[in-house]
């Protein structure tokens, strides 16, 4: 049985503690190939041999919280003969282990990490206990491709380095070994290499004479390097370490951007990149197009400045795909003020990503006037790392634009890859508390950056991310050339407004103020304030007559109800008159997930007519199998209602389809191109036309409007079945604002998950139809959620303000009409009358009657029955 991690050291004075002058960790192994099994630490008493090591433990400390996490009891144990003990995971796998312990696999973490040798008890060190110097007799802080860790650095000797386990590309191979040839002893790691493990034997040292640095404008040196050496000529992106990786080398240029730490465009103080960037003097480049002038050199401790000539001893390093110099061990400045290299200009896009990668760590400038594309990045986002994209056009979702797995589809996606670069704020640290975008005054939520807004010029340095290419600049201007707008465009004639909106997780508590948080949505009831106010503020804005809603809370229509509770809100914006009410379907919710949809109207502008109609599992069309085409198990029930204007009556069905995110284990779901889900979405698209066709509010219009999120795109299957059926996509028709719609950006690409999609009939009315860009180009830290509002993740986010702006995910759709009074029929011209009869002069007999008798019977006439054959023999003549 193996011994236990922890062991309590009971009994033990200070005079029979062991004698730790002698005694270093030698060698660590904390990376293997597949789970680790075979990691393990040596220690060494430096050849004296059977040295007891009573009273020490071995500590190991994780970086991510510099805290231990494992604690070994070396009591009762010595070293061998040779002065050896080997401490491993799994002695079948490790030669000469002394000390077998728990768990077999992946004993030791990969860095940045630490292993600190004590002369203590091991009851001094449970787990999470702090990083201590106290009693503290060796250590080693390594990593694998890390940064380094000051935290675990205090555990070495003044200006010793964090040693890189992969520092010559062979990380699951080799492990850190001493070699005391400038090593200094106890707490010093400069004199760490990697190479083959040697548990339980001496290390794989060779005699090495240290190199020297020289002086300015030195190259007899063995290490000397031009910069291009230590690029290399790379010619595929996947694989670009530098042919010198692991190598000391010494190398001389020009600084041309420093971001070793210092105050920002607010006053702030940030580590920015904790380095510098130097590039060759143009005198000595290579010439060669597809080899890199410039390099990052990851080092603060040198200070340096813009303009200054540096020579420079240090490592050669890769960091997520970036080659890089680290643990400079010798730096002088030869001159400053020197004009800079000149800047190579980048014109997007490119032909292929090596063009990018030969110009990593040099100067670039582009007068090109790009275009932000996306606010998202490398998967960090605007918010995290303060980047965002930028194109030479906008990028439209393949499927949006082209059929399914079409060539042109195929290219869309391909263009993209070569026309992107990260526009980086110059720190690197997570969740930035300034972001210098789109000037230095900073972002805040009445000074966005939007997409589709232009860099027209930038200059700075390429950097690069894994192969996102990145811009760390200079200098930069980004013109406001998609600016927000008060209000959605809508034609002047327009009498009614129709508008379908993502209310993204409109999620209410109890109604009263508490219940937060819910499943969904806001956490805390200010959140829930801020959601509500910027929702509302959004449809005010649009001023529409009806609203077709989705992702609001499936709860049902009481006064709590998150609907009734957004009717409200919105009212008490509204004017006399102007007042919206709700749909109600008689239901006590609308199918069984947590969202649906729903319809609030103008009483005093349209009349809901018939009957509301809801289309679920329960009332859908079945295919061949007798099974129904609408699941709403994975799809949101429709809505459907008939409305009446000036005694024109149409219909609307609001829908909510099944989206991309989750999978519904259809056969090869997602390979076509058109995501999760997409049989599902286009069986609902058939059930839904189908239904329509029957009338099933009861009354009869052919003027039918499918409006919401169907999370498809335009061109994809479900689209096509509706389009099929009759309806046109009013987005795409003559009466759009815009030329190439959108409604939703994900991963870099624009489209439409948003739509509206008309009869022939309903389409006569249409005289606009806009997206309003409130959302989809707005980045996410203008959403409701910020710290003050409980969002529940680390960040600086205050941006948030009660406006239109980020109110969702979505862009909503709005639809203008025009319906005009029906002019009554005209009345067919009535018949020419006889000319009256002269009167009888015979007939002297009044017969009861006197002269003045206004029936007409032989009396006479009355004076509007003089009119009228006056207006009738007129009518003659002018015949």
């Amino acid at each position: 049985m193996k011994p236990l991690l922890t062991l309590t050291l009971l009994g033990l004075s200070l005079s029979s503690l062991a004698d730790s002058s002698a005694l270093l960790i030698n060698e660590v192994d904390s990376d293997n190939s597949g789970t680790d099994t075979a990691e393990f630490i040596e220690l060494y008493d430096g050849g004296i041999g059977n040295t007891a090591l009573d009273g020490h433990v071995v500590v190991l400390f994780n970086g991510s919280s510099d805290q231990s996490y494992l604690t070994v009891d070396l009591s009762g144990h010595s070293t061998n003969a040779q002065g050896y003990f080997v401490i491993c995971g799994d002695a079948a796998n490790v030669a000469n282990c002394d000390l077998d312990i728990s768990p077999d696999s992946n004993l030791i973490q990969n860095g940045a990490d630490a292993v600190a040798l004590y002369q203590a008890a091991a009851v001094d060190f449970p787990n999470n206990t702090a990083v201590t110097t106290t009693n503290l007799i060796d250590a080693l802080v390594y990593d694998t491709n890390d940064n380094d860790d000051s935290g675990l650095l205090v555990l070495l000797n003044a200006g010793q380095p964090q040693m890189n386990e992969n520092e010559g590309g062979d990380k699951d191979n080799q492990s850190l070994q001493r070699c005391e040839n400038g090593a200094g002893g106890a707490r010093n790691s400069a004199g760490f290499i990697t190479a083959t493990p040697t548990p339980g034997a001496a290390s794989a040292c060779n005699v090495v004479v240290e190199p020297v640095l020289g002086n300015c404008g030195e190259s007899s040196q063995a290490e000397f390097r031009l910069i291009s050496a230590v690029q290399g000529n790379i010619t595929d992106v996947s694989a670009d370490a530098s042919p010198l990786l692991g190598e000391t080398v010494i190398v001389e240029g020009i600084v041309t951007l420093d971001k070793q730490g210092g105050l920002l465009a607010n006053g702030d103080s940030s580590y920015e990149y904790s380095g510098f960037w130097l590039q060759e003097e143009d005198s000595d480049a290579d010439n060669d197009a597809m080899t890199s002038e410039g390099i990052f050199i990851y080092d603060y401790k040198n200070t340096v400045n813009s303009g200054d000539k540096v020579r420079l001893m240090a490592k050669v390093a890769e960091y997520q795909q970036v080659t890089q110099l680290k643990n400079v061990q010798d730096l002088v400045i030869c001159s400053s003020v020197n004009a800079l290299p000149a800047a190579v200009p980048v014109t997007l896009p490119v032909t292929n990503l090596n063009k990018l990668e030969a110009l990593e760590g040099m100067r670039i400038s582009s007068s090109q006037n790009l275009v932000v594309s996306d606010l998202f990045g490398t998967g960090y986002g605007f918010g995290n790392y303060g980047q965002f994209v930028v194109s030479s056009a906008l990028h439209f979702q393949s499927t949006e634009i082209a059929a399914p797995q079409s060539a042109e589809a195929q290219a869309v996606i391909a263009a993209r890859a070569l026309d992107v670069l990260l526009i980086d704020d110059g720190v690197s640290a997570a969740y930035p508390a300034f972001i210098p975008f789109p000037d230095d005054s900073g972002f805040s939520a009445l000074n966005p950056v939007r997409i589709g807004d232009s860099v027209s010029t930038f200059d700075g340095v390429m950097h690069a991310y894994k192969n996102n290419y990145t811009v760390i600049p200079s200098a930069l201007s980004i013109d406001p050339t998609h600016p927000r707008t008060a209000a959605p465009t809508i034609a002047a004639d327009a009498n009614l407004v129709i508008v379908g909106m993502n209310v993204l997780n409109y999620f209410n508590g109890d109604g009263q103020g508490g219940g937060f948080p819910t499943s969904r949505g806001a956490k805390t009831y200010d959140a829930f304030t801020m959601q509500s106010d910027k929702i509302v503020a959004a449809l005010t804005a649009m001023n529409a007559d009806i609203i077709g809603l989705m992702e609001i809370e499936n709860d049902g229509f009481g006064e709590y109800s998150a609907i009734q509770t957004l009717v409200n809100e919105l009212n008490k914006q509204q004017t006399a008159g102007n007042e919206y009410s709700l749909i109600n379907p008689g239901v006590s919710s609308i199918g069984s997930d947590a969202i649906t949809v729903g319809l609030i109207y103008r009483a005093g502008k349209v009349t809901a007519v018939g009957t509301t109609a809801i289309l679920d599992s329960s009332n859908s069309a079945k295919d061949e199998n007798d099974r129904p085409l609408f699941l709403d198990t994975k799809n949101r029930p429709a809505l459907i209602q008939s409305f009446s204007m000036n005694d024109e009556i149409f219909t609307v069905a609001v829908n909510h389809l099944k989206s991309k995110g989750s999978a519904c284990n259809e056969d090869n779901e997602g390979a076509d191109g058109q995501g999760n889900c997409n049989q599902t979405r286009n069986r609902a698209a058939q059930a839904l036309v189908q239904y329509l066709a029957t009338q099933p509010t009861g009354v009869s219009s052919n003027a039918q409007l499918v409006l919401g999120d169907l999370n498809a795109y335009s061109k994809e299957d479900p689209i096509n079945t509706i389009l099929d059926a009759g309806f046109s996509n009013l987005k795409y028709s003559e009466k759009s604002t815009e030329t190439q719609p959108y409604s939703y950006s994900f991963g870099g690409f624009l489209g439409s998950l948003d739509h509206a999609l008309a009869t022939a009939d309903f389409y006569a009315h249409v005289v606009s139809v806009d997206a309003w860009h409130i959302n989809s180009v707005e980045d996410s830290l203008m959403d409701y959620e910020t710290e003050a509002t409980g969002q529940d993740y680390d960040s600086i986010d205050n941006y948030a303000n009660a406006d239109a702006y980020r109110s969702s995910d979505h862009d909503p759709i709005v639809v203008a009409l025009r319906i005009d009074e029906k002019t009554p029929e005209p009345q067919p011209e009535p018949e020419p009358q006889p000319e009256p009869a002269p009167e009888n002069p015979d007939n002297g007999s009044d017969n009861g009657n006197n002269n003045n008798n206004d029936d007409n019977n032989g009396g006479p006439l009355h004076p509007l029955s003089l009119l009228v054959l006056a207006l009738t023999a007129a009518l003659r003549r002018r015949a």
